[in-house]
Protein backbone atom coordinates (compact mmCIF):
# COMPACT_ATOMS: atom_id res chain seq x y z
CA UNK A 1 0.00 0.00 0.00
CA UNK A 2 1.35 3.64 -0.90
CA UNK A 3 -0.08 7.11 0.70
CA UNK A 4 -2.19 8.17 -1.99
CA UNK A 5 -5.95 6.75 -0.45
CA UNK A 6 -6.91 5.91 -3.82
CA UNK A 7 -4.32 3.29 -4.20
CA UNK A 8 -5.33 1.82 -0.34
CA UNK A 9 -9.21 1.64 -1.05
CA UNK A 10 -8.78 -0.05 -4.92
CA UNK A 11 -6.83 -2.59 -2.25
CA UNK A 12 -9.57 -2.67 0.32
CA UNK A 13 -12.10 -3.83 -2.35
CA UNK A 14 -9.75 -6.34 -3.59
CA UNK A 15 -9.14 -8.12 0.17
CA UNK A 16 -12.85 -7.49 0.72
CA UNK A 17 -14.10 -9.33 -2.33
CA UNK A 18 -11.43 -12.18 -1.42
CA UNK A 19 -13.07 -12.24 2.28
CA UNK A 20 -16.04 -12.73 1.24
CA UNK A 21 -15.56 -15.31 -1.74
CA UNK A 22 -12.56 -16.65 -1.46
CA UNK A 23 -11.25 -16.46 1.82
CA UNK A 24 -8.79 -18.97 1.69
CA UNK A 25 -6.48 -17.83 -0.67
CA UNK A 26 -5.96 -14.92 2.19
CA UNK A 27 -6.02 -17.19 4.94
CA UNK A 28 -3.55 -19.43 3.58
CA UNK A 29 -0.97 -17.00 1.75
CA UNK A 30 2.41 -17.76 3.91
CA UNK A 31 3.22 -13.89 3.38
CA UNK A 32 1.26 -10.75 2.43
CA UNK A 33 2.24 -7.46 1.17
CA UNK A 34 -0.07 -5.60 3.84
CA UNK A 35 -1.86 -6.84 6.69
CA UNK A 36 -5.09 -6.68 8.23
CA UNK A 37 -4.41 -3.50 10.09
CA UNK A 38 -3.80 -2.22 6.44
CA UNK A 39 -8.26 -1.79 6.59
CA UNK A 40 -8.16 0.41 9.19
CA UNK A 41 -5.51 3.11 7.56
CA UNK A 42 -7.82 2.65 4.69
CA UNK A 43 -10.78 3.73 6.71
CA UNK A 44 -8.88 6.19 8.23
CA UNK A 45 -7.11 7.33 4.49
CA UNK A 46 -10.78 7.61 3.88
CA UNK A 47 -12.03 10.05 6.43
CA UNK A 48 -8.71 12.01 5.32
CA UNK A 49 -8.62 12.62 1.96
CA UNK A 50 -12.32 13.91 2.24
CA UNK A 51 -10.75 16.38 4.48
CA UNK A 52 -8.04 17.14 1.99
CA UNK A 53 -11.39 18.54 -0.17
CA UNK A 54 -11.40 21.66 1.97
CA UNK A 55 -7.69 22.36 1.30
CA UNK A 56 -6.43 24.48 -1.27
CA UNK A 57 -4.37 22.07 -3.65
CA UNK A 58 -5.52 19.62 -1.44
CA UNK A 59 -2.65 16.93 -0.20
CA UNK A 60 0.24 19.47 -1.82
CA UNK A 61 -0.78 22.34 0.45
CA UNK A 62 2.14 23.11 2.62
CA UNK A 63 0.43 23.07 5.81
CA UNK A 64 -0.55 19.40 5.07
CA UNK A 65 1.73 16.69 6.51
CA UNK A 66 0.59 13.19 5.21
CA UNK A 67 3.71 11.41 6.53
CA UNK A 68 3.03 12.48 9.95
CA UNK A 69 -0.51 11.89 9.64
CA UNK A 70 -0.58 8.06 8.78
CA UNK A 71 2.36 7.55 11.09
CA UNK A 72 -0.18 8.63 14.01
CA UNK A 73 -2.98 6.68 12.41
CA UNK A 74 -0.51 3.64 12.65
CA UNK A 75 0.65 4.15 15.91
CA UNK A 76 -3.28 4.73 17.54
CA UNK A 77 -4.51 1.24 15.37
CA UNK A 78 -1.82 -1.00 15.64
CA UNK A 79 -1.57 -3.31 18.94
CA UNK A 80 1.75 -3.36 20.60
CA UNK A 81 2.66 -6.93 19.78
CA UNK A 82 2.38 -5.84 15.82
CA UNK A 83 6.27 -6.17 15.31
CA UNK A 84 5.94 -10.21 16.27
CA UNK A 85 2.38 -10.56 14.43
CA UNK A 86 4.00 -8.87 11.01
CA UNK A 87 7.41 -10.49 11.44
CA UNK A 88 7.69 -13.39 8.76
CA UNK A 89 4.24 -12.66 7.33
CA UNK A 90 4.20 -9.17 6.31
CA UNK A 91 6.71 -8.06 3.32
CA UNK A 92 6.89 -4.29 3.02
CA UNK A 93 8.59 -3.61 0.01
CA UNK A 94 10.67 0.11 0.14
CA UNK A 95 13.35 1.94 -2.22
CA UNK A 96 16.96 2.34 -0.54
CA UNK A 97 17.48 6.46 -1.23
CA UNK A 98 21.52 5.57 -1.83
CA UNK A 99 21.66 3.16 -4.75
CA UNK A 100 18.02 3.35 -5.49
CA UNK A 101 17.57 -0.14 -5.23
CA UNK A 102 14.43 -2.26 -3.66
CA UNK A 103 14.42 -3.32 -0.59
CA UNK A 104 11.72 -5.77 0.91
CA UNK A 105 11.97 -5.89 5.11
CA UNK A 106 9.88 -8.74 6.45
CA UNK A 107 12.03 -8.50 10.28
CA UNK A 108 10.70 -5.92 12.67
CA UNK A 109 11.84 -5.39 15.87
CA UNK A 110 9.15 -3.37 17.45
CA UNK A 111 5.50 -1.83 16.62
CA UNK A 112 7.61 1.53 15.97
CA UNK A 113 9.42 -0.28 12.83
CA UNK A 114 6.52 -1.47 11.36
CA UNK A 115 4.86 1.85 11.72
CA UNK A 116 7.44 3.84 10.05
CA UNK A 117 8.06 1.24 7.18
CA UNK A 118 4.59 1.01 6.71
CA UNK A 119 4.73 4.53 5.87
CA UNK A 120 5.29 4.75 2.40
CA UNK A 121 6.79 8.13 1.71
CA UNK A 122 6.48 10.06 -1.56
CA UNK A 123 8.55 13.16 -1.76
CA UNK A 124 6.81 16.14 -2.11
CA UNK A 125 3.42 14.14 -1.49
CA UNK A 126 4.29 13.12 1.87
CA UNK A 127 7.18 15.69 2.83
CA UNK A 128 10.31 17.01 1.66
CA UNK A 129 12.57 15.07 4.37
CA UNK A 130 12.61 10.77 4.05
CA UNK A 131 12.34 8.79 7.18
CA UNK A 132 15.57 6.81 8.24
CA UNK A 133 15.48 3.04 9.43
CA UNK A 134 18.75 1.63 11.34
CA UNK A 135 20.39 4.99 9.76
CA UNK A 136 19.33 4.55 6.26
CA UNK A 137 17.05 6.61 4.39
CA UNK A 138 13.84 4.93 2.43
CA UNK A 139 10.93 5.92 0.09
CA UNK A 140 8.10 4.16 -1.00
CA UNK A 141 8.85 0.61 -2.74
CA UNK A 142 7.11 2.00 -6.17
CA UNK A 143 10.01 4.20 -7.02
CA UNK A 144 12.24 0.55 -7.71
CA UNK A 145 9.50 -1.66 -8.16
CA UNK A 146 5.89 -1.39 -8.20
CA UNK A 147 5.47 -5.41 -8.15
CA UNK A 148 8.30 -6.93 -5.75
CA UNK A 149 8.04 -10.24 -5.60
CA UNK A 150 9.10 -12.65 -2.71
CA UNK A 151 11.99 -14.39 -2.21
CA UNK A 152 11.76 -18.41 -2.28
CA UNK A 153 9.96 -20.61 -1.29
CA UNK A 154 7.59 -18.37 -2.24
CA UNK A 155 6.80 -19.11 -6.20
CA UNK A 156 3.29 -18.23 -6.57
CA UNK A 157 2.20 -14.48 -5.91
CA UNK A 158 -0.93 -12.94 -6.62
CA UNK A 159 -0.16 -9.85 -7.94
CA UNK A 160 -2.53 -6.50 -7.42
CA UNK A 161 -2.49 -3.31 -9.02
CA UNK A 162 -4.90 -0.17 -9.26
CA UNK A 163 -3.43 0.75 -12.37
CA UNK A 164 -4.23 -1.40 -15.57
CA UNK A 165 -1.52 -4.10 -16.36
CA UNK A 166 -0.06 -7.39 -16.46
CA UNK A 167 -0.96 -8.05 -13.33
CA UNK A 168 -3.59 -10.50 -11.96
CA UNK A 169 -5.92 -8.33 -10.49
CA UNK A 170 -6.12 -5.16 -11.81
CA UNK A 171 -8.43 -2.93 -14.28
CA UNK A 172 -8.53 -4.31 -18.03
CA UNK A 173 -8.61 -0.99 -20.36
CA UNK A 174 -10.22 -2.52 -24.02
CA UNK A 175 -7.66 0.24 -25.83
CA UNK A 176 -4.09 0.70 -25.16
CA UNK A 177 -1.92 2.81 -27.53
CA UNK A 178 1.25 1.06 -26.01
CA UNK A 179 2.93 -1.08 -22.93
CA UNK A 180 5.08 0.98 -20.45
CA UNK A 181 7.35 -0.63 -18.54
CA UNK A 182 7.38 1.08 -15.03
CA UNK A 183 9.36 0.30 -12.61
CA UNK A 184 9.32 -3.24 -12.92
CA UNK A 185 5.63 -3.08 -13.42
CA UNK A 186 4.28 -3.47 -17.23
CA UNK A 187 1.50 -0.74 -17.05
CA UNK A 188 -1.12 -0.11 -20.25
CA UNK A 189 0.10 3.11 -22.04
CA UNK A 190 -4.31 4.44 -22.17
CA UNK A 191 -6.10 7.66 -21.32
CA UNK A 192 -7.91 5.61 -18.29
CA UNK A 193 -4.68 4.94 -17.29
CA UNK A 194 -3.18 8.09 -17.03
CA UNK A 195 -6.56 9.64 -15.08
CA UNK A 196 -5.77 6.57 -12.68
CA UNK A 197 -2.67 8.58 -11.75
CA UNK A 198 -4.11 11.55 -11.72
CA UNK A 199 -6.95 10.07 -9.24
CA UNK A 200 -3.71 8.20 -7.56
CA UNK A 201 -2.56 11.60 -6.29
CA UNK A 202 -5.86 13.90 -5.76
CA UNK A 203 -8.68 13.15 -3.75
CA UNK A 204 -11.48 11.86 -5.70
CA UNK A 205 -14.79 10.04 -4.60
CA UNK A 206 -13.46 6.85 -3.22
CA UNK A 207 -16.28 5.13 -3.38
CA UNK A 208 -15.45 4.37 -6.93
CA UNK A 209 -12.31 2.65 -6.16
CA UNK A 210 -13.41 0.37 -3.50
CA UNK A 211 -15.87 -0.86 -6.28
CA UNK A 212 -13.25 -0.63 -8.95
CA UNK A 213 -10.94 -3.10 -7.19
CA UNK A 214 -13.99 -5.66 -5.72
CA UNK A 215 -15.21 -5.87 -9.37
CA UNK A 216 -11.77 -6.66 -10.97
CA UNK A 217 -11.40 -9.17 -7.77
CA UNK A 218 -14.89 -10.70 -9.15
CA UNK A 219 -13.68 -10.84 -12.72
CA UNK A 220 -9.99 -12.31 -11.56
CA UNK A 221 -11.96 -15.25 -9.80
CA UNK A 222 -14.98 -16.21 -12.86
CA UNK A 223 -12.21 -15.87 -15.19
CA UNK A 224 -9.40 -18.21 -13.49
CA UNK A 225 -11.70 -20.62 -12.26
CA UNK A 226 -10.70 -20.56 -8.50
CA UNK A 227 -13.33 -22.50 -6.38
CA UNK A 228 -15.67 -19.48 -4.25
CA UNK A 229 -18.60 -19.61 -2.21
CA UNK A 230 -21.31 -17.95 -4.19
CA UNK A 231 -23.37 -18.75 -6.91
CA UNK A 232 -23.66 -16.66 -10.27
CA UNK A 233 -27.54 -15.53 -8.73
CA UNK A 234 -25.95 -14.02 -5.61
CA UNK A 235 -22.76 -12.53 -7.76
CA UNK A 236 -25.48 -10.54 -9.50
CA UNK A 237 -27.05 -9.80 -6.68
CA UNK A 238 -24.25 -8.43 -4.97
CA UNK A 239 -23.03 -6.19 -7.85
CA UNK A 240 -26.76 -4.88 -7.68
Amino acid sequence: MRCPAVVIIYHVGVAQCLLNYAPWILRTAPCVLGASAGSLVAAAMLHFAKQMKTFTLGPFNPSINVLHWLEFILHKHLPSNAHQLATGRLAVAVTRMTDRKPVIMSDFGSKEDVALLCSCFVPGYCGMMAPSYKGIYYVDGGFSNMQPGLPLPYRQILTVCPFSGEMDICPTDTFSMLDMVVAGATLKGSVANSIRFFNALYPMPLEKAYESGYKDAIDFLLNNGVPTVFTVNSLELKIL
